[in-house]
């Protein structure tokens, strides 16, 4: 009978360390179950409409056409180490294996993918346990910048994210394994894109500024020197890259906005297409963050404490115009609030707060995502017209693109960009279409690189639309080498009357005018 009791005794320890593990692995499932049914309702829009209205989408899946066949008559593919590649590398090689359409889309729910489950794991290797908190990054998915179409910044968050939890996870393991897993992150976040490279590098110094001051001010210098040894070789090669690459980059004067563009900014994080119900949903997520801090119940993890101070100062110290980029600071407050969900294991008052903030975030998610719907759809109806429009054009036309100042602007149906659809659609030439050196890897051949240079859009719609009867009486010389012109803009127009141009397709914000060439059109560049 002693024996039996020594070994009920010791089988004590062994089933309470299966019943730890059974709680912790239907945690994980419970999470990641919620995690699969939010990814399949976020990837609903994408998939409901002919083409997701994001500003700069057209423009990057006629870069990836070109990607996948290898150029054309009119672009050349310029491979090189370019810091924003992310799609540029993973859609293309999709596209042989299914319709282009498809794979970008597919890429977009890789996004979403990637900074939700980025956020759950940082979380769950910063706190020890898996949660349903970081679940709330699924609110900021569909954010302004993604709305702007940066989607390889986007996606490169996501790795900084993941990256940064397998900094973490990795932590006191073999110290090559390390180095090695750490630089292949750091690389890949910088071929992504340069801005997620920073926001990753600002992560990672955050997360080894507390042991580190620790040992300093300890005076341990071997472990110090040993810390700095193993987290400096991951910045080496991106460095060497960055700096290569600034060579050739495009030049350009650094700006400032206002200091009361900043707080606007952080808004960014919700603003879609209703402003009141935007507004509503940030009040309340701030709101909540807030009553957590204030009742010191939020739980912010002191390693990630940093990371987030250091995001948020570099987003107040950045400007918003740098290295021909423009949108520099824009593009932080995503990060920045990932960042501060995943660094937060909250404490509740009762489980019934719990559940009840659940049930708000859910419901609020399930509003957001029925408004983006319903406008995507819309979206699709102006789309699938004017696409109609771009299919009737002869194959390998000249495109010239006429568009007024200030068009760049994220509205329910944005057309900015659509003409450059007739790259993939009709084998056309476009000029412009996103090819600046350093940047993409597809790059106007020479001659029609002159070509576009000489046939601005501002400039056209300047001579074409806003000019006098005089002015209006011939066409550009610019555009004797052209077969169209597109005209585009956010609001109703209609194009002055031209004995060089013939109506081909007109919509109320899109239309296409052939160029007519048994006339001598040709008139002076406007001043």
């Amino acid at each position: 009978m002693g024996r039996a009791v020594l070994r009920l005794r010791e089988s004590h320890p062994v089933s309470a360390q299966f019943t730890i593990a059974g709680r912790l692995d239907r945690r994980a499932v419970r999470v990641w179950g919620a995690f699969g049914i939010l990814l399949t309702l976020a990837a609903v829009p994408v998939f409901s409409t002919v083409l997701p209205p994001l500003v700069d989408y057209p423009n990057h899946l006629a870069r990836m056409y070109l990607l996948a066949e290898g150029g054309d008559a009119f672009y050349a593919v310029r491979w090189a180490v370019l810091p924003n590649l992310a799609e540029d590398l993973i859609v293309p090689p999709l596209a042989r294996l299914m319709p282009l359409d498809l794979a970008a889309k597919l890429f977009l729910v890789m996004i979403f993918g990637l900074i939700a489950g980025g956020a759950m794991w940082l979380n769950r290797a910063a706190t020890g346990g898996w949660r349903l908190w970081p679940l709330l990054a699924f609110l900021l998915l569909y954010n302004r910048i993604f709305l702007w179409g940066f989607l390889n910044y986007l996606f490169g968050i996501g790795l900084a994210l993941g990256g940064t939890a397998l900094w973490l996870a990795l932590e006191g393991r073999r110290w090559w394994l390390r180095v090695l897993s750490s630089s292949l992150v750091a690389l890949a976040c910088f071929v992504s894109h340069i801005a997620a490279f920073g926001v990753y590098a600002l992560m990672i110094l955050g997360v080894e500024m507390l042991p580190g001051s620790g040992e300093w001010r300890a005076r341990r210098w071997s472990a110090l020197g040993r810390r700095i040894t193993i987290a400096a070789p991951q910045f080496v090669v991106p460095a060497a890259l960055f700096i290569d690459v600034r060579r050739d980059a495009a030049r350009a004067t650094v700006g400032y906005a206002g200091l009361w563009r900043k707080a606007d900014l952080l808004f960014s994080v919700f603003d879609n297409y209703n402003r009141t119900f935007d507004i509503a949903c940030f009040a309340l997520f701030l709101g909540l963050i807030g009553w957590l801090a204030w009742t010191r119940r939020l739980g912010l993890v002191p390693r990630l404490a940093w990371a987030v101070v250091l995001v948020f100062t570099a987003y107040l110290l950045l400007p918003s115009q740098m290295y021909g980029g423009s949108g520099a600071d824009h593009r932080l407050p995503i990060a920045l609030f990932l960042l501060l969900i995943a660094a937060s294991a909250p404490r509740f008052p009762t489980p019934r707060v719990a559940a009840a903030i659940g049930f708000v975030a859910a419901a609020v998610l399930v509003v957001r995502l029925g408004l983006i719907e319903w406008v995507w759809r819309e979206a699709n109806e102006i789309y699938s017209a004017d696409l109609a429009g771009i299919d009737a054009l002869p194959r390998g036309s000249k495109l010239a693109v006429a568009q007024p100042a200030g068009l760049f602007h994220i509205v329910p149906a944005p057309e900015v960009h659509l003409a450059v659809l007739a790259i993939p659609r009709r084998q056309a030439f476009v000029p412009t279409l996103f090819a600046i050196p350093g940047q993409q890897p597809v790059a106007l051949r020479p001659a029609f690189a002159a070509l576009a240079e000489a046939a601005q859009p501002q400039r056209l719609w300047a001579a074409l639309v806003d000019g006098d009867a005089a002015g209006r009486a011939g066409l550009p010389t610019s555009l004797g080498r052209y077969d169209f012109v597109v005209f585009t803009d956010n609001r109703l127009f209609q194009v002055p009357s031209n004995p060089c141009l013939a109506s081909f397709f007109a919509r109320p914000t899109f239309q296409i005018f052939a160029v007519v060439r048994d006339l001598d059109c040709a008139s002076p560049e406007p001043p």
